[in-house]
């Protein structure tokens, strides 16, 4: 019998946002049961077995070598290349909107779960808007489809919640936020986006 857990657990198994095992999701790169559990197992071996470079190029998506990097892009550096300046700070930006978004929800007596709720789909939002922007402007990476974070080997950045479910004076349970926030109808039926 396989061994399975929710995508949050299975973010945490591998220090990444929970946004982040949506798109894997997304790409076919987990393998979920009828329930939408997390196949442990056989989503290890199609995130492992991915090789970081093939053909000559560089894998995309979640790879065996790849690491993610911890820091925020460096915005002090040469501006050489326009699109790379945009590049930088739309990730900049997304991941800072949606903690930020989570914060003000609390600040303005919204309940712990309209801030989780806003926290990614705020964030997953902004990376979709920024990504369509540079694949407009030809940047190679989201033109192929892929996030304007992930195509920079960054995450989505998580807001403290601890200090959130203080704040609110609620109870702090993650996985009942994510299961909450996946039964929503944003994330059943997500809407259509223009370009």
């Amino acid at each position: 019998m396989a061994t399975t857990e929710t995508k949050s657990a299975f973010a945490r198994r591998h220090n990444v946002n929970r946004s982040t095992v949506n798109k894997w999701e997304a790409r076919g790169s987990i393998v979920l049961t009828v329930d939408g559990l997390v196949n442990v197992e056989a989503s290890e071996r199609l995130l492992g077995g991915r090789a970081e470079t093939y053909r000559g190029g560089k894998a995309k998506g979640p790879s065996a070598r790849q690491v993610r990097q911890e820091a925020a892009p460096d915005l002090d550096a040469p501006a050489t290349d326009p699109l790379a300046l945009a590049h930088a700070g739309l990730a900049e930006v997304i991941r800072a909107i949606g903690p930020y978004a989570a914060r003000m929800a609390v600040e303005f007596g919204a309940p712990l779960q309209v801030a989780y709720g806003l926290d990614q789909a705020v964030a997953v939002e902004a990376d979709g808007i920024a990504a369509r922007f540079l694949a407009r402007h030809g940047h190679p990476d989201t033109a192929n489809g892929y996030g304007t974070l992930e195509s920079q080997g960054l995450d989505f950045a998580d807001p403290d919640w601890a200090a959130l479910a203080k704040a609110a004076g609620e109870p702090l349970d993650l996985k009942a936020l994510d299961a909450w926030f996946t039964a929503t109808h944003y994330w059943r039926a997500p809407p259509e986006v223009s370009a």
